[in-house]
C-alpha cells in the first residue's frame, strides 16, 4: 500500500528527462533555496499535516551543497543580502564580517542550520530521486521513488516542486575528445574533479559565464596558466561589476532592491510598488526613455571604465558585447581576494574569442588553427533546457495553457503587441551574434501555477524564477505557496481569460526585456525582482512599503531583514477571516 502525504516538496527529480514540451535554462536548484524556504513556510502555516521533502543528493543546499564546494567558491552578494529574513546569518556564528563575499562551505552550512531549525531538515530523505509523477485518483498526486528503501510509491494530496530550471550540463561534442588523453568535463565537476588533477601547468576553460572565470581564478591560483575560449558565436563575456559601483561607490547587490532604481526598469508588474505614474512617465514619453537610457549608459559606463578593458589589448577582449540593459541576471560581481584583471594584464589568463574546432591529443585546436598545449579542459558551457521530472497522465497543456497551436500563437502576438505599447524602448532590440532562444517559456501564474491547476490547488513551482534576489524571492514565493495550496490567497485572477493575459503578458515580456539573459525561456530579474515582491505581496494584503518613512522607502535599499515576519503579518490581519 502507497505510503501517504498531505504534502510533499520535491528537491530534485531524475535527470535527463523532459517536462512534458517546457524548457528551463539557469543553475541548479535542489533543496536549495527555494525548497527549503518553501517547506519551512508550509511547516509554520500547518504544522500538523504529514510532510516529505525528497533530495536526490547526499546532503541540502541545492546550489551550496556539499558535492559543489570547490575551494574559493563564494558568492556574488556580501553579508547582509543573501540570507533568509527570519534567520540571521550573524557574525559570531558565521565568521563573515561586513562588505565579505560569503564563502560556499559557509553558505551550506546556514543552509543546513536553517533546515534543522525549522524542522525541515529531519523531513528530507536525502539520496531519493523522484522517477514519475502522475495524477492520483483522489485528486492528489501519486509519486515513483528510487532511493535508500528501494523502489516505492507514495500518494501526496499536495505538491511542491522546487527542482530547479536545469537538470543537466551543456556538455560539447568536440571532434577528437576520444584520442585528448586528458580530462575533460563540465564546471559542475569542478569540485569532484580538481583534487584528482595533479599537477596542472596548462588548463583550457570554455565560456564566458561567471562560473568560467571561477575555475580560470582558481585554476590560476593553484599555479596554472590559463586559456580562456570564449565562444564567438553566443553573448560574450559576461557583465562582471566591481563591488562599488556608481559615482557614489554603493555596493551593486545593495543598488537592485533600491526603490527609485527600479523605476528605470520596464516592468509589467512595476506599478505594483504604489508609484505607477513616475513608471508611465519614464517608459511611456520620450523625455522619460531619453531619462531612461541616460540612467542606464552611465551604470554602463562607470563598470566598463572601472574594469579598464581598453586599458590592455587582453582585457578588452573580456569586454561585454552589449549594453547592462539587456543583460539580466547574469549580471556578476567581482567577488575574488586578488584581481581577476591583474591576472590577464599577467598573462596568466590569455583570452581567445573563437571557437574550438577539434582536439588533438593534450591539445585543442582552435578555428584559427592555433593550438593550445592543455593538461585539462573544463567546459563552463552551461545547462540543457531540461527539466528532472517526468509527468505521466497528462497532456501536453496540463503544465500550461490550454490552447491550441494557432491560438498560442495569437496569443504570443497580442502579449508581444502589448508589450511594445507598454515599454517602446524594447523595440531596439540589440544585435545578437547568435539565433535568439526558441520556444515557449513556462508559462505559469505569478511564476508559480500552471494555469490550468489554478482550481485545483494541488500543485505550485518554487524557484522556476532566474534572480539575484535569492533569498527574499524564496521566502516570499515560500509563503505565498503554502497560503494558495489551501485558498487563502486574498488576491487572484477571478477568470480564465484574466489568467490567460496576465501570464502571457508577464511570460513574453522576458523575451524583449532580456534577450542577452534567460528572458525568452524563464523569468529572469534584476531591477524587476522588489516590484515582484510588491506583486505577491499584494496577493497576501501585506504591506509591501516597510520602511519607516517616504523617504527611506525611496533611497535606502531593501534587505531580507526588511521582509521578516510575514507570517505572523499574515496571521494578524487575517485573524478574524
Amino acid at each position: 500500500m502507497a505510503e501517504k502525504y498531505d504534502i510533499v516538496v520535491v528537491g530534485a527529480g531524475k535527470k535527463n528527462i523532459h517536462l512534458e514540451h517546457v524548457s528551463f535554462l539557469s543553475d541548479v536548484f535542489l533543496v536549495g533555496w527555494f525548497g527549503l524556504a518553501a517547506a519551512k513556510a508550509y511547516l509554520e502555516m500547518y504544522p500538523g499535516e504529514k510532510m516529505a521533502v525528497f533530495e536526490s543528493a547526499d546532503t541540502c543546499g541545492g546550489t551550496w551543497g556539499k558535492a559543489r564546494l570547490y575551494p574559493g567558491l563564494k558568492s556574488n552578494n556580501m553579508i547582509g543580502t543573501y540570507e533568509y529574513p527570519d534567520f540571521p546569518m550573524s557574525e559570531d556564528v558565521y565568521g563573515v564580517k561586513p562588505f565579505q563575499h560569503i564563502p560556499g562551505t559557509v553558505l551550506h552550512r546556514y543552509l543546513t542550520d536553517y533546515a534543522k531549525h525549522f524542522g525541515v531538515f529531519d523531513r528530507v530523505q536525502f539520496n531519493t530521486v523522484v522517477e514519475n509523477i502522475k495524477p492520483s485518483a483522489t485528486d492528489g498526486w501519486t509519486l515513483s521513488l528510487r532511493g535508500p528503501k528501494g523502489p516505492r510509491t507514495l500518494e501526496t494530496a499536495k505538491l511542491i516542486l522546487a527542482t530547479g530550471l536545469t537538470s543537466s550540463p551543456n556538455m560539447p561534442q568536440y571532434t577528437g575528445a576520444e584520442s585528448f588523453g586528458a580530462p575533460l568535463f563540465h564546471a559542475k565537476d569542478f569540485c569532484k574533479q580538481a583534487p584528482h588533477l595533479g599537477k596542472v601547468n596548462n588548463a583550457v576553460v570554455v565560456g564566458g559565464a561567471k562560473s568560467a572565470f571561477d575555475v580560470a581564478y582558481a585554476m590560476v591560483e593553484d599555479g596554472a596558466t590559463v586559456d580562456l575560449v570564449v565562444r564567438p558565436d553566443g553573448h560574450g563575456p559576461v557583465w562582471i561589476a566591481p563591488m562599488f559601483v556608481t559615482p557614489f561607490k554603493k555596493r551593486l547587490d545593495q543598488l537592485l532592491h533600491l526603490r527609485w532604481m527600479t523605476w528605470f526598469s520596464p516592468c509589467p508588474w512595476g506599478g505594483e510598488d504604489g508609484y505607477p505614474n513616475i513608471r508611465n512617465f519614464l517608459h511611456g514619453t520620450f523625455i522619460g526613455r531619453w531619462l531612461v537610457n541616460t540612467f542606464w549608459k552611465v551604470l554602463s559606463n562607470d563598470v566598463l571604465t572601472l574594469n579598464g578593458y581598453d586599458n590592455h589589448p587582453e582585457l578588452k577582449k573580456l569586454k561585454p558585447w552589449h549594453s547592462a540593459f539587456w543583460i539580466g541576471s547574469g549580471l556578476s560581481i567581482q567577488n575574488y581576494d586578488t584581481s581577476l584583471f591583474d591576472m590577464v594584464r599577467q598573462g596568466k589568463i590569455r583570452v581567445h574569442v573563437e571557437n574550438i574546432d577539434h582536439l588533438e591529443p593534450k591539445t585543442v585546436v582552435l578555428t584559427s588553427g592555433k593550438k593550445l598545449e592543455t593538461d585539462v579542459i573544463v567546459c563552463s558551457t552551461g545547462w540543457k533546457k531540461e527539466s528532472g521530472l517526468r509527468f505521466d497522465g497528462l497532456d501536453e497543456y496540463a503544465l500550461g495553457l490550454k490552447y491550441s497551436k494557432s491560438e498560442k500563437e495569437m496569443l504570443n502576438k497580442e502579449a508581444d503587441e502589448k508589450v511594445l505599447k507598454m515599454f517602446p524602448r524594447l523595440r531596439n532590440q540589440p544585435q545578437l551574434n547568435c539565433e535568439p532562444k526558441k520556444g515557449d517559456p513556462l508559462r505559469l501564474y505569478r511564476f508559480m501555477v500552471p494555469p490550468t491547476m489554478m482550481g485545483a490547488k494541488n500543485i505550485a513551482f518554487a524557484g522556476m524564477v532566474s534572480t539575484v534576489s535569492t533569498s527574499i524571492c524564496a521566502s516570499v514565493q515560500g509563503l505565498w505557496i503554502s497560503l494558495f495550496l489551501h485558498g487563502k490567497i486574498d488576491r487572484l485572477a477571478q477568470s480564465d481569460q484574466e489568467v490567460t493575459e496576465e501570464v502571457m503578458l508577464h511570460t513574453q515580456w522576458g523575451k524583449w526585456r532580456y534577450p542577452c539573459g534567460y528572458g525568452a525561456t524563464l523569468p529572469d530579474f534584476v531591477f524587476e525582482a522588489l516590484p515582484y515582491m510588491d506583486l505577491l505581496l499584494g496577493d497576501m494584503k501585506l504591506k509591501n512599503h516597510r520602511k519607516d518613512s517616504w523617504l527611506a522607502e525611496i533611497t535606502t535599499p531593501y534587505s531580507p531583514r526588511d521582509f521578516k515576519g510575514l507570517l505572523g503579518e499574515w496571521k494578524q490581519g487575517h485573524a478574524k477571516s
